[in-house]
């Protein structure tokens, strides 16, 4: 693709890889074909306030002061904008940047790293960072620059090989939706408590969502695949609603929380002759007897002329009334 857009004959992009995409790769002598699939689980959560006075009268709220506009606000807003998850996550990263620098200014002989951490800790007299990691981490700051910093931000920001990041090839575009989805959710608690913009409505921690998801998984799981092309609807009950043949995963393991908001299980089989000339639509995950959740390949995908299948497949959490985090 990049060599048909330098010719001037096109330009073609891989539509929203952070959330379905493919992965052929060999292990152990082994070709292996990984199917990559991100199911959302969008959660909404309302909170109503009174405040009465000693009479009981209900008193009304102060108005909400207008943000004041900083040079931070454009980076945001084209991170919003944009139709790539490498795009966006470069533009939030500069937002943030510019965020702290009104905070805690950047000296000239400072170096990068230094202020960062610095202005990071000046932060945390307002926000609790521990929100922003995993509950296990006692240094939320360094978690943060390692995570955020040094394995996403420095390596999009250069474009020097091998110490550079070329999009759509050695990262997962899920880990950068994830760390994006985090970095979004610091912005706006930064730009909340210092500028006065709008945190909107009230979220599922990560720490909750967590918890949810080890309980629902707590299960026996079993995954399948099928050639049926049925669409995923709200309404099924089976792996494959046309009654076609139904072949199931030999390994299936729940992973747990793997990124902050993402839970992942993992299917493996070993691909045997009766395989070989399937084309596989749908890709079906079950706790106990119950169908719980359904990747669907349109296209549909073939394991021949690789020896292992694999799907691994994540379940997003998505705070309803929250900014675009899907690219």
């Amino acid at each position: 693709m990049d060599i048909i857009a330098v010719k001037k004959r096109g330009i073609f992009v891989v539509r929203r890889p952070e959330l379905d995409h493919l992965a052929v790769f060999q292990t152990k002598g082994c070709q292996v074909l990984r199917h990559f699939s991100v199911a959302t689980l969008a959660i909404e959560t309302k909170v109503k306030i009174e405040v009465r006075d000693k009479n009981g009268q209900i008193k009304p709220h102060p108005p909400v002061p207008e943000p004041t506009w900083t040079w931070a606000f454009r980076y945001y807003r084209l991170s919003q904008a944009s139709n790539d998850i490498f795009e966006a996550y470069r533009n939030l990263f500069l937002s943030l940047e510019a965020l702290l620098n009104e905070i805690c200014p950047k000296q000239s002989s400072e170096k990068e790293r230094k202020w960062l951490e610095q202005a990071l800790s000046q932060v945390a007299s307002k926000l609790k960072l521990a929100h922003y990691v995993p509950d296990t981490v006692e240094a939320p700051i360094d978690y943060l620059m390692k995570t955020q910093y040094t394995d996403v931000r420095c390596r999009l920001f250069h474009a020097k090989y091998p110490d550079a990041l070329l999009p759509h090839t050695e990262l997962n575009p899920t880990d950068v939706l994830a760390a994006y989805e985090t970095l979004l959710l610091l912005w706006r608690d930064i730009a909340g408590s210092y500028f006065d913009v709008p945190r909107g409505g009230g979220v599922v921690t990560y720490q909750g969502f967590k918890s949810l998801m080890d309980e629902t998984f707590g299960r026996s799981l079993s995954v399948y695949f099928t050639e049926d092309e049925s669409p995923p609807r709200k309404e099924d009950i089976v792996v494959s609603p046309l009654g076609i043949a139904v072949h199931e995963f030999d390994d299936c393991s729940y992973l747990g929380q793997t990124k902050l908001g993402f839970a992942s299980w993992l299917g493996e089989v070993t691909v045997q002759d009766m395989h070989k000339n399937l084309i596989i639509h749908r890709i079906c995950l079950k706790l106990g007897n119950a169908l719980f959740n359904v990747a669907f390949v349109e296209s549909g995908l073939s394991p021949k002329g690789v020896d292992i299948f694999q799907t691994y497949q994540s379940t997003r959490l998505v705070n309803k009334g929250q900014p675009k985090t899907s690219f």
